[in-house]
């Protein structure tokens, strides 16, 4: 009799089991629809945008010819802005709904708090360059023509418009999708968040498109996720990631920086990032505790 009660319990803990891993995968997958199809409402949203503003020009302007959105530079930068905001607000929903509906277990963090967010902007910056640094010194970028191409299209950008897409639109969209339900997901069945970065961190590397972005993602992305899961809230990813890319952005891409240091110069300096990266990084390393799963920017 007990065998059997035995069994029964374990079948319905199997059951309940698979049931939760076919719910989250069910999740993912149409978080992923949602935000691919946010995107694509959000391009098109660009497209129509650029075109009503070429027609009001004509109109009020006739004679006025160049400046604001005429640029190839800023159609692309808006379509991009565009695209990332349609893709994160549905995922935002989904996030906020998953959130509310999983239990919540809260956690103290000095760093997680008003001010202390902003202790992890140095740090950013400094791991975003100096593995940008890293990447070029083993002559990595030069094997790829794809990542060439992407690089040369972001530094043709101007400059608001990268900001705004690079520092702020993909961050917070990217960091809903990657970190806010990929990871946060994955860490609920696992219960092992080394477990969740390295799966979700995977998937941020894979969606990059290119060997170059992929290992730059992989890598980034689990900084991500330490910064996730030690300060509880998914604001802080998005700082991290927004100020990283800026710091690319504008020194590496816009500047040129990279491609104006000599290997002597580039190689202490990368190192000199990594370790400041690392010392920054070093607070969140070692706590333990659970964050709060959800729910909470």
């Amino acid at each position: 009799m007990n065998k059997k009660r035995i069994g029964e319990e374990k079948s319905r803990e199997e059951k309940a089991g698979m049931e939760s891993v076919c719910r989250a995968a069910g999740l993912l997958i149409a978080a992923l629809l949602a935000y691919e199809a946010g995107k694509l409402l959000g391009g098109l949203c660009a497209q129509v945008f650029s075109c009503f503003w070429g027609g009001l020009r004509a109109r009020l302007f006739p004679g006025l010819s160049g400046g604001f959105l005429d640029a190839s530079g800023w159609e692309n930068g808006l379509e991009g802005i565009f695209m990332q905001l349609g893709g994160g607000l549905p995922v935002y929903l989904i996030w906020k709904r998953e959130g509310k509906r999983e239990g919540k277990r809260e956690r103290q963090c000095d760093v997680g708090k008003g001010r202390g967010l902003w202790s992890l902007l140095p740090g950013a910056a400094a791991w975003a360059l100096g593995l940008n640094l890293l990447l070029a010194l083993i002559g990595l970028p030069a094997l790829f023509p794809a990542f060439q191409e992407t690089a040369a299209a972001q530094a043709a950008m101007p400059l608001g418009a990268g900001i705004l897409l690079y520092g702020i639109a993909a961050p917070v969209s990217e960091e809903l999708l990657f970190r806010g339900i990929f990871y946060q997901k994955a860490e609920e069945l696992s219960g092992r968040w080394k477990a969740a970065a390295l799966f979700s961190s995977l998937l941020f590397g894979v969606y990059h498109g290119n060997p170059v972005q992929g290992i730059y993602g992989f890598l980034t992305g689990m900084v991500l996720c330490l910064v996730y899961e030690k300060t509880g809230r998914l604001s802080a990813a998005m700082l991290f990631h927004g100020a990283g890319n800026l710091a690319v952005y504008l020194l590496i891409d816009a500047a040129g920086l990279g491609s104006r240091l000599a290997p002597a110069v580039a190689a202490p300096l990368c190192a000199l990032l990594l370790g400041a990266a690392a010392l920054c990084l070093r607070r969140l390393i070692g706590r333990d505790g659970p964050r709060e799963t959800g729910g909470k920017l």
